[in-house]
């Protein structure tokens, strides 16, 4: 189900960043480049925030980049990294 709800990633190089860039770089350079993003996204989508706090289980973690559909109701959350991802860890 998981491979269900992840997409291909993206390419940013748009962003005129180095190979070596760090994922505070690549944020910093998706912000600016904000309104275009959206606009290739497409139609409904909102920005909502950048690092935006979420508690699980008195764990705080930090969403990179947060959008809402506004037509869908739903959530986006966009997880930036750099490299290879690691294995999910299994509960």
């Amino acid at each position: 189900m998981a491979e269900q709800i992840l997409k291909d990633p993206y390419n940013f190089d748009f962003l005129t960043v180095t190979a070596a860039a760090r994922e505070r770089e690549i944020e910093r350079g998706l912000l600016t480049h904000l309104r275009d993003l959206l606009l290739e996204l497409g139609r409904g989508f909102s920005f909502v925030g950048s690092q935006v706090p979420v508690t699980v289980d008195e764990q705080t973690f930090y969403i990179d980049l947060l959008f809402y559909h506004v037509r869908l109701h739903r959530y986006f959350v966009f997880e930036l990294l750099c490299g290879r991802p690691h294995k999910a860890e299994r509960f």
